[in-house]
């Protein structure tokens, strides 16, 4: 870290803010921050490593050194994630929806007493013009300062907390079990041969990268172009095989979906045989376990809830993660009660039991930000455990796999779980209307962007230790980059909504984006559960046990067999988000077998540039080059629109 970074770093953050500002609110043509990694920081890894040679023969001082690029590129990372659609863009409806939005219909009026005036603001004006725009463009800073830094600090203090678990499972995950981390091959190779004293980097004059490269631009192209003229022949995003079936009981294989995710193919490549397939045999086994309900008559909506189906999993993989770090934690917990300094090790960012004090300040602190917010303590504590306990199995699938998926995640389980195991109608008794109104406003941590954000500061332990480097370096710059990146994201957010009217940003017509039609359906379920609350729900309670048995089960047949094929972390994923990764994984499968048996490791090797080449060449032509044509013909560009989900 050098002041030089830190300035690039911030400014090519603030670009990334401009650029996602115009891309993802105004031509809504691409969500730069859903892809992971993000594309601004693939975009300015890129930049710096084409701009290097110049800068060298201009000067060598001029230049920046590997640690620098890689630094920077996580700086942007986790910088550029907070003005994302998942973090900031959530909050702002989140504190005004039942304010606005509130009909007789609805209900969302008995809400508003439940609402935090510190959290959102007070003045009626300051919400109407936030969403139809004010005439002037002004922001009323004055009503919105306070719950800016307010929502700020938690949020801020919450991704900390998480920081804190990054440094406790490092040693385990790094140095015992030696997990690949292959997100971290895109910035490394970009950045290869920028040392003093290099020719250059091989990768960019490996033929075999371009070959991959080639491919992705191939077969985006061949779409762009079918998007405009359907009798060119393409692939398109996605083949739909469960229109194929259209008899029962085999037609309750819907939906089943091939997504050609060309990144997913080419990072896939680095994962392992028994993962890959993994995910496709349980996607495919989740599929016909309906088919299978629907013959004997168990037509039930919403079987065989994978999502919930990956809550249980995701609890348990957690719970055992946790469990193997034990010894790292031990030690951790001696050091802080002052029984010796821990385990010591150059490469922790800090040591381990300020690390372990962290996480407990964290923890007492956001429960008393929640408690003050009214929610109960006990529902509080239930929410907190879940969502890091998620976090924690996410940071495992991206260190281990590096799925390039943001939304990897049990989707909003950390939220409906309580509820299912519980009932509103117990959460009710226990925590009063407040519980439930800030369950609400608090729903879109449970979606998982905000927690997907923390496991790049592991990904750049591993690059730290690979570059010789300081690991302290990549958790501060998280901070800052996190905490730089929630003041530019209020700043635009805000400037935006004021300025164009938040019903029409992000492609809402008249009456909000995606954003604002998630939080009106959550606040109207809010509303109904205080007027008729339910109880616990069998059926979705019943499928988290599963998804814990099944997770069970194999974990103790592959410690009992070393052979077994299946993985836990496989099932995970494809009870999670099987629909977007399991045809891409099966094609990784299948054709990681055949170079295997055709040509060894030795041919694995080779390939490898190609496959990340693949990978590359996608986020570039979609995610870099048609963002920018984007900017400037959005109407045409979205014909051809991707999501990097």
């Amino acid at each position: 870290m050098t002041v030089r970074s830190l300035v690039i770093g911030t400014a090519l953050l603030f670009g990334a803010v401009l650029w996602v500002r115009h891309s993802e609110l105004l031509v809504h043509t691409i969500n730069l921050t859903e892809a992971t990694p993000p594309v601004p920081a693939i975009a300015a890894v890129l930049f710096l490593a084409i701009l290097h040679p110049v800068l060298r023969r201009l000067g060598p001082r001029l230049s920046l050194t590997r640690p620098e690029m890689v630094l920077i590129y996580f700086f942007v990372a986790m910088g550029s994630i907070m003005p994302s659609l998942g973090v900031v863009r959530m909050v702002i409806p989140c504190a005004t929806v039942p304010f606005y939005f509130a009909t007789p219909e609805n209900n969302m009026a008995e809400l508003q007493p439940y609402i935090p005036t510190w959290l959102r603001p007070t003045d009626p004006e300051a919400i109407r013009t936030l969403w139809e725009g004010s005439e002037a463009g002004t922001v009323p800073w004055g009503a919105w300062i306070g719950p800016a830094l307010h929502w700020t600090l938690f949020l801020t203090v919450l991704w900390a907390t998480a920081l804190c678990i990054t440094v406790l499972l490092r040693k385990a995950w790094m140095d015992d079990e030696r997990l690949s981390f292959p997100l971290l091959y895109l910035p490394m190779d970009v950045t290869e041969g920028t040392e003093p004293g290099s020719a250059g980097t091989a990768f960019f004059r490996d033929p075999v990268m371009w070959v991959g490269f080639g491919l992705a631009v191939i077969f985006n192209v061949f779409n762009i172009v079918n998007s405009f003229n359907p009798a060119v022949p393409a692939m398109g995003r996605r083949f739909d095989i469960g229109a194929l079936f259209t008899e029962r009981p085999w037609s309750a294989i819907q939906p089943l979906f091939i997504s050609h995710r060309p990144e997913v193919i080419g990072l896939g490549y680095l994962v392992s045989l028994e993962v890959a397939f993994s995910v496709w045999v349980f996607a495919i086994a989740q599929r016909l376990s309906n088919v299978f309900a629907v013959a004997v008559g168990w037509d039930i909506s919403g079987f065989p809830f994978q999502q919930e189906q990956g809550g249980g999993a995701y609890l348990l993989l957690a719970v055992i993660l946790v469990w193997r770090t034990r010894k790292h934690l031990s030690a951790a917990a001696r050091g802080l009660l002052g029984e010796g300094a821990g385990m010591k090790d150059p490469h922790d960012p800090f040591p381990p039991r300020l690390a372990l004090a962290g996480l407990v300040v964290g923890v007492a602190f956001v429960l008393a930000w929640c408690s003050f917010a009214g929610m109960s303590l006990s529902a509080a504590a239930t929410y907190l455990v879940l969502l890091l306990a998620f976090a924690i199995t996410y940071m495992r699938i991206r260190c281990e796999t590096g799925t390039p998926s943001t939304w990897l995640f049990p989707w909003y389980q950390a939220k409906k779980l309580p509820f299912a195991l519980f009932g509103p109608k117990h959460i009710l008794e226990r925590g009063g209307p407040q519980t439930i109104t800030v369950f609400s406003m608090l729903f879109f941590l449970s979606r998982g962007f905000f927690f997907s954000s923390t496991a790049y500061p592991l990904e750049g332990y591993k690059a730290s230790e690979m570059l010789k480097s300081r690991a302290r370096d990549i958790a501060v710059g998280g901070l800052v980059a996190v905490a730089l990146g929630l003041m530019m994201a209020w700043w635009m957010h805000l400037q935006t909504y004021y300025d164009y009217g938040g019903n029409v940003v992000e492609s809402g017509g008249v009456s909000g984006g995606p954003r604002t039609a998630l939080t009106i359906r959550e606040y109207q379920g809010a509303a109904g559960n205080l007027l008729k609350p339910s109880g616990p729900d069998p059926a979705r309670r019943a499928a988290m046990g599963a998804g814990a048995v099944v997770t069970g089960i194999l974990v103790f047949a592959r410690s009992a067999h070393l052979r077994f094929p299946l993985h836990p972390l496989g099932y995970a994923m494809a009870a999670a988000y099987s629909n977007q990764i399991w045809g891409a994984f099966f094609v990784v499968w299948l054709l990681k077998s055949l170079i295997f048996k055709l040509g060894g490791v030795r041919m694995y090797k080779r390939l490898m540039p190609a496959f990340i080449g693949l990978a590359l060449g996608h986020f570039f032509t979609m995610g870099i080059a048609w963002a920018i044509v984007g900017s400037f013909y959005g109407t045409a560009a979205e014909r051809a629109r991707v999501w990097f989900t």
